[in-house]
């Protein structure tokens, strides 16, 4: 076993000794006090956001007593609609989506307090002291920020009791060798990465996570790693991210899941026609859009059936709720490339003008 000798760490790096929290729903909750950690991780806070999340009290942060709360076997607590972090959470989340045209509505919130067993402490105190090291080597810079994570329920659960691990990192998507997160005011690419539940509701992930200096990493860039010691994190835009990069090797270090937001969004989304659920779209909603059927029958008589295997496949995994609608649609482009897509979606637009 190795040991670390307290002589040969910055002081900076060690905290109290205080630990915290853990756990996703059941039947068999139990009723017990919660002493919450007092190391302070920093804020995430909008600039001009006066409600921005990191405004409620962090799981790492505000040294108090919660005194008979109802505790849910893997650590989780569900908060009650009255308290002030559910309506900081509620509001940007539903106001951020309003944006986009997207109604949701909020089913419960549960936090995590990671204090079921010694392993999850351990996790809260990994964080903590990466926290601190990142701040240091950064000078006194860890840029810790707030980012949802979208995933299925199960997926979820199994963080919450395990931590992140390499099954959720997104093997099609456009960032292949990291975690991606949306920041906390971008929510809808986390959530068209949620995939439904048997109840109809959707769950996503608030996590703390620290970014420290990031670099703009291109999509389907091969990159696996910081490109230098200057970096830790990466982002699809330097100056207005819609995505945060976490590496696989920093992972079960730099992320903490703090809440558990339990919602349903409507199914026919406001601004979209219903008849276009089911399609393809390039980047604006003014832009082509053809039915996944008719596209692949489209595309079966250029691609080889390699290709066409390959997208019949993401179909496949879509209509099995095994991956997101988002995944799906960048999985095609990916096999087709935008040029050819574009080609398919210009020629069924103009059939459809003529029929």
């Amino acid at each position: 076993m190795l040991h670390l000798l307290p002589a040969a760490m910055d002081p900076r790096l060690v905290g109290d000794d205080e630990g915290t929290s853990s756990s996703f729903g059941g039947d068999d909750e139990i009723r017990r006090p919660i002493t919450e950690d007092s190391v302070s991780v920093g804020s995430s806070e909008d600039d001009d956001d006066s409600s921005s999340i990191s405004d409620c009290e962090s799981v790492i942060s505000g040294s108090r007593i919660v005194e008979h709360t109802r505790i849910q076997p893997e650590g989780l607590v569900r908060l009650d609609v009255s308290e002030k972090m559910y309506g900081i959470i509620e509001k940007k989340f539903i106001s951020r989506l309003d944006v986009h045209g997207v109604k949701a509505q909020i089913q419960n919130i549960h936090r995590n307090l990671f204090n079921t067993s010694a392993i999850t402490q351990a996790r809260l105190r990994s964080f903590q002291i990466f926290s601190k090291a990142v701040e240091i080597k950064n000078e006194d810079v860890a840029n810790i920020k707030y980012a949802w994570f979208g995933a299925s329920k199960d997926e979820i659960h199994n963080i919450i009791l395990h931590g992140f691990g390499h099954e959720n990192i997104q093997k099609n998507g456009s960032f292949s060798h990291g975690v991606v997160l949306s920041p906390d005011h971008s929510p809808l690419e986390s959530v068209e990465s949620a995939i439904v539940d048997e109840d109809g509701v959707k769950h996503l992930l608030l996590c703390r996570v620290i970014l420290g200096k990031l670099e703009l990493v291109n999509p389907s860039s091969t990159q696996c790693h910081p490109s230098s010691e200057n970096f830790q994190s990466g982002v699809d835009d330097l100056v207005s991210p819609k995505k945060f990069i976490v590496w696989s090797n920093q992972m079960s270090t730099h992320i903490l899941p703090e809440f558990v937001v339990s919602f349903k969004t409507p199914s026919k989304p406001s601004n979209v026609n219903r008849s276009q659920s089911d399609g393809v779209r390039i980047q604006k909603p003014v832009s082509p859009w053809i039915p996944i059927p008719e596209l692949i029958a489209a595309l079966s008589k250029i691609l080889p059936p390699k290709s066409m295997k390959e997208i019949t496949q993401y179909r496949r995994s879509y209509i099995e709720h095994k991956i997101s609608r988002r995944d799906m649609i960048q999985g095609i482009r990916e096999c087709t490339g935008d040029s050819l897509l574009l080609m398919v979606l210009k020629d069924f637009t103009e059939q459809r003008k003529q029929a």
